[in-house]
């Protein structure tokens, strides 16, 4: 035996290596199979993101508009040795801000982070040189923009409600660069006026809010490298003398309906909707597409890291007895707004300022606030409270045949501003303060998907308004004033060669109403950017210069063309009363890229003026404002 197996030793020797070979092949082979798919599944995840990545990018370009991709388009691009500019008028949205809702973590928000730029910095010295010894004089003066800051105060928040952030300042000094680039030689920009004690250089009109304003003086700063003394819009709309108007409230509810209806619709976006509000708003669930909107934007225009739902904290259950009750009604009762002393309200607005809100009883009080003060402002903090306050006493004191109350004041000044907290309901002050509702265990964190399926169902939503026939109506009934203003102001520009620059600085319902108004179909356009521009040229031949030299005769409305320029856009012939054959259609190069041509066009004023005297209430069948609101309100109307 012992010889057998020394004979066959190599055979053995073989047989093993062999086996041992098959095994180690085996074995790399399986690896080998393994690594692969898993670098074939990295590569799909890896091409997954990349593509949500880019979608969201387009999103945060389209909806946030950053200082960077603000640039010049079609700005003054006809042919300059035929046409001969006479004067711009610009319709603009605020730049950049705070969300309008008070939201979960919102004060931490990097709103206040300011973007690195020369432009930027060198606006900011023009505004401390100007305040070095006191006010600057565009807000020194009396005036409803008395000492409004220019630029956006340090808060004790990141991020205050509604106020204008470095980046909105930003954008709009680029939007004021735009001007200051395809208007400043030919209208003499350099030298321009805009204090307000000559026209001949230019007006600048803003609402009351500290958003425009601060976004108008940045623009005027970029455009002329100056500030402007503005006047004031007592409406949203710039609806100047024609503002009171019943029938829009009448179509704003039937808007309304039709919208809710829409999200009903779509109970996968509901569903969404109401899970995003629970992780984004404090105090209040919101089912309102476009107040989920508003708060995203907040943090995807500044960058900040998206929110989950907060675990619940196991704390004591608190209740407000009725002797707490009584206590909020002795320290805060019912009064009538002309009876307040200021120096009382002060005392209790500065005691408010110091209450800790983050904290649950914080919380409950800043609900029980909110319900005793109906419709605050949300954009003025304590001190613009109180100015507002004056304002709207002597605007009563102005007023005392026309109006019974303040408040009334207040609602015919205010009526169109239709912010998010405005439309909770109005409740007693006494009213017993409801515990909330237990909120799910389950944590939810918002994603990029989440935002981009939010966005696209808006998207298909501002489709759907943009061709409703209620929501273009009220756009006419709205957007009448400020259409009539910029008018006036072309036939001023025309006979009286003045003023060069007209700038209205407003909102973004400003512009949907004068984008449905002047008969725009495209969503893209409705859906409304910050730092939105809207810039109306006035031309005339140069030619004519002669003409009227030699022969004495002066100028007539048909010997002047305009154009419509939207952020960048030449929009005028989609404008309803500019679709004929009346229409100068020129080709010129990009004023960027040489190799880049394109069609201009120009259509004659005459056309915008018979459109707002003779047209502009032909779909109420009747001929001018006040018939158009009556007959809209008493039910008679065809629809």
């Amino acid at each position: 035996m012992m010889k057998f197996s020394f004979q066959h030793r190599a055979f053995y020797c073989y047989l093993g290596m062999s086996v041992w070979i098959c095994f180690l092949i085996t074995v790399v082979y399986k690896y080998m199979s393994v690594e692969e798919d898993t670098v074939a599944l990295k590569v799909t995840q890896h091409e997954y993101v990349s593509k949500t990545d880019s979608k969201y990018r387009k999103l945060f370009l389209r909806a946030c508009n950053p200082p960077d991709s603000i640039v010049r388009g079609s700005e003054a691009a006809v042919d300059s040795d035929t046409w001969l500019l006479q004067g711009v008028l610009v319709v603009t949205r605020h730049g950049d801000r705070g969300p309008l809702t008070h939201l979960r973590g919102g004060d931490k928000l990097p709103c206040d982070s300011v973007p690195v730029s020369p432009m930027l910095k060198s606006y900011e010295e023009f505004v401390l040189n100007a305040s070095a010894s006191g006010r600057a004089w565009w807000v020194a003066a009396p005036g409803p923009f008395h000492n409004f800051p220019s630029l956006p105060r340090a808060a004790a928040t990141h991020c205050a409600l509604g106020q204008l952030t470095p980046t909105g300042v930003l954008q709009m000094v680029t939007v004021g660069n735009i001007i200051r680039e395809a208007y400043g030689d030919k209208l003499g920009m350099e030298n321009m006026d805009l204090t307000g004690k000559r026209e001949m250089g230019g007006v600048a009109y803003s609402t009351r809010y500290r958003r425009t304003f601060q976004s108008a003086q940045a623009l005027a700063w970029g455009s002329t490298r100056s500030a402007a003394a503005a006047k004031e819009a007592h409406s949203v709309s710039f609806c100047f003398r024609h503002c009171a108007c019943q029938a829009q409230h009448a179509l704003a509810k039937k808007i309304s309906l039709q919208a809710k209806h829409r999200l009903e619709s779509h109970p996968a976006v509901k569903e969404l909707i109401k899970k995003l509000s629970k992780v984004l708003f404090e105090s209040q669930e919101y089912t309102d597409a476009d107040v989920v909107r508003d708060a995203l934007l907040a943090y995807m225009c500044h960058d900040a890291t998206l929110p989950c739902t907060e675990k619940p904290k196991k704390t004591k259950k608190l209740s407000l007895n009725k002797q707490k009750k009584k206590f909020r009604i002795d320290t805060v009762p019912k009064r009538n707004l002309l009876d307040i002393d200021i120096d009382t309200l002060n005392m209790e607005l500065d005691y408010i300022n110091q209450l800790d809100f983050n904290n649950e009883i914080g919380r409950k009080a800043r609900d029980i606030i909110g319900r005793y003060d109906k419709k605050p402002p949300l954009d003025f903090d304590a001190q613009m409270e109180r100015e507002k306050l004056l304002y709207y006493q002597q605007r009563y004191m102005d007023n005392i045949d026309s109006y019974d109350d303040v408040v009334i004041v207040k609602k015919n000044l205010d009526q169109d501003f239709n912010f998010p907290n405005d439309a909770r309901m109005d409740t007693d002050f006494d009213e017993d303060y409801k515990e909330p509702t237990p909120e799910n265990t389950e944590e939810f964190c918002i994603k990029k998907d989440h935002i981009m399926s939010v966005f696209a169902y808006l998207e298909w939503s501002y489709k759907q308004e943009i061709k409703n026939i209620h929501n273009r109506r009220r756009g006419l009934l709205i957007a009448y004033g400020l259409i009539h203003n910029i008018v006036q102001n072309m036939i001023r520009i025309i006979s009286e060669n003045k003023p060069k620059l007209v700038i209205y600085s407003g909102h973004d319902k400003t512009l949907q109403a004068l984008i449905l108004a002047l008969g725009l179909s495209s969503y893209q356009h409705y859906n409304i950017q910050y730092a939105s521009r809207m810039i109306f040229e006035v031309y005339r031949k140069r030619d004519l210069r002669d003409e009227f030299k030699f022969t004495k005769r002066r100028a007539i409305a048909q010997d002047f063309y305009f154009r419509v320029v939207y952020n960048g856009e030449d929009v005028t012939n989609k404008l309803s009363f500019c679709k004929n054959k009346q229409n100068v259609m020129m080709k010129v190069l990009d004023a960027i890229d040489d190799m880049k041509v394109y069609n201009t066009y120009l259509c004659p004023i005459e056309n915008i003026v018979r459109f707002i005297h003779d047209d502009y209430f032909s779909g109420f069948n009747v001929s001018n404002f006040k018939d158009a609101c009556a007959t809209y309100g008493s039910g008679n109307h065809v629809i």
